[in-house]
């Protein structure tokens, strides 16, 4: 592996609290598969897992199961990387896991692609889309499972739906996450571009190259900002390709040939085969036809590896314009353009076909959610999210032992209404919401109770409640209710109660303990045993 970049750490695409004790290694062989060396990245997954599994890495464990199988499917063994998908789906158990889930699927779904098996394809990816809904958004886990997406939607050429999946993360993350997220945008403008010259749609292919350009320079100077050169060069390669086809073939084969020495122009990159076309186009101009045929049977050798079907095809165009400047116009090459055009409109045409089957899965997956939706509504607060006053009577009644309640009420909350409106009101409870759930833990219980009162029920004893009501009137008193409106200030009462052998319901103690709290001056912590 001597001369391939290694960098100390790269956190492309993953959250910061989401590594495992061996994440270096994982960050080793992604940036492998990015810089292109798919094959190392390949070996040093199929080593490391070992390790890793022995060490009981779960987390590390499954980046490296995810960008092996992406790498194979860089590799076009795609069969082998539909196996490691699975394998990570299989290590995830019962757990829903959303992020891991999206992504394996997503690989399943752009391998079973390129193996022709769109059914098997559009099933793994409506599941994997809709699974998107549940990770949340402005986080890395969410960006990461988009790009995946997008990249199968990609795939199966749905191109405006991977367009918007992309659009939608861009610039929501930290520069090294964005700078990937631009150039999957650009080479999706330049994928998108090509497809529709090869189907004769010219008019529509300049306005994505214009865009492609655009993207392009765009991820250039994200890449020149973070002190990357070698994104650098690749975004100058992506927006000579849209250049070239905007007319501009001087200016395109210098920036490729000046970005050429710049990174690593390996084979299994996309970017390397847009210098092969460009490189031959202007080869093909001056006359040097040897030179352009060499570049475009490399890069269709390469292409066809990979299973990309698109820059296979258009190669294969150029190398028929490549014939024609050199032998002259022949009647065959005119037959082979139109049987090709036919196949590949056809193919086109079918995208309609493949989106409705998507959408049917979304309908589906839809009308379940609401179903769950209606019951859920009945058993929730509306403002808050909370639980009602309906799941705490069934929680009790189904939960014994929880001998603990902490009860919270806002601090004159008509004031709040009458001063500063009842939507700044409805704000307050809102976020008073959002601090519960903040400062309890999954297995506790968190219930509006009305008005401007809450309960809590932990897990645990009279340590767990006391603990959970410092915390909750710590963060209120933090809290920076001036964002709600100028001068609004928010404080609490808590009131802490046991439950006796006089009265089992443990919010008995607990309105005792607030009632107590709210006559000695409000804004703190009462606790009746």
């Amino acid at each position: 592996m001597d001369g391939v970049p290694v960098p100390v750490s790269s956190r492309s695409l993953t959250a910061p609290s989401e590594f495992g004790p061996f994440d270096v290694l994982s960050d080793i062989a992604h940036r492998y598969y990015v810089d292109g060396f798919s094959e190392q990245s390949i070996t040093v997954c199929a080593q490391w897992l070992s390790l890793t599994v022995a060490a009981g890495d779960v987390i590390t464990t499954r980046y490296l199961l995810y960008i092996e199988a992406i790498a194979l499917e860089e590799r076009g063994r795609n069969d082998e990387a539909i196996a490691v998908a699975k394998s990570l789906l299989a290590g995830l158990g019962d757990d829903l896991e959303p992020m891991w889930r999206a992504k394996a699927l997503s690989v399943v779904a752009e391998s079973s692609t390129r193996l022709g098996k769109h059914g098997d394809a559009i099933a793994a990816l409506a599941e994997a889309d809709w699974l998107l809904q549940a990770i949340p958004t402005n986080t890395y886990g969410h960006l990461s499972a988009s790009m995946a997406v997008a990249l199968a939607l990609r795939s199966l050429g749905l191109l405006e739906q991977a367009d918007a999946a992309l659009s939608r993360v861009r610039g929501s993350h930290d520069t090294a996450a964005n700078l990937y997220v631009l150039q999957e945008l650009a080479l999706l403008s330049s994928y998108w571009g090509a497809a529709l010259l090869l189907i004769g749609r010219d008019r529509e292919a300049a306005g994505h190259f214009a865009v492609g350009a655009s993207r392009a320079r765009a991820m250039v100077r994200l890449a020149a900002a973070n002190d990357d050169r070698h994104m650098v060069a690749r975004g100058d390669v992506i927006e000579a390709y849209a250049a070239m086809h905007l007319g501009e073939l001087a200016l395109a084969a210098a920036r490729v040939r000046a970005a050429a020495h710049q990174y690593v122009a390996r084979p299994e990159l996309v970017e390397t085969h847009l210098m092969h076309l460009v490189l031959a186009r202007e080869a093909t101009t001056a006359g040097n036809f040897a030179d352009a045929h060499e570049r475009l049977t490399t890069l269709i050798s390469h292409a066809e590896l990979a299973s990309r079907e698109v820059w296979a095809a258009t190669a294969r165009a150029s190398l028929a314009g490549v014939h024609e400047a050199h032998f002259g116009p022949h009647p065959g090459l005119d037959e082979w353009r139109t049987i090709a055009r036919n196949a590949l409109t056809r193919e086109w045409a079918e995208r309609e076909t493949r989106f409705a089957a998507l959408r049917d899965h979304d309908h589906l997956r839809e009308l379940t959610a609401e179903t769950n939706r209606v019951g859920q509504a009945v058993m929730q607060d509306p403002l808050t999210g909370l639980g009602n006053r309906r799941v705490l009577e069934q929680f009790v009644d189904q939960t014994p032992g929880r001998a603990w309640a902490v009860f919270v009420d806002v601090d004159d909350f008509k004031h709040i209404n009458d001063t500063y409106s009842h939507a700044a009101g409805d704000r307050v409870l809102i976020a008073l919401g959002d601090i519960l759930r903040a400062q309890s833990r999954d297995t506790d219980l968190l219930v509006r109770y009305g008005g401007d009162e809450f309960v809590i029920l932990p897990e645990g004893g009279e340590d767990v409640a006391v603990a959970v009501a410092q915390r909750v009137h710590e963060a209120v008193t933090a809290e920076n209710w001036s964002s709600i409106a100028d001068g609004l200030s928010v404080t609490v009462s808590i009131g802490v109660g046991q439950a006796v052998d006089t009265s089992p319901d443990p919010l008995t103690a607990a309105d005792v303990a607030l009632l107590s709290a709210k006559r000695n001056g409000r804004n703190q912590i009462v606790i009746v045993r």
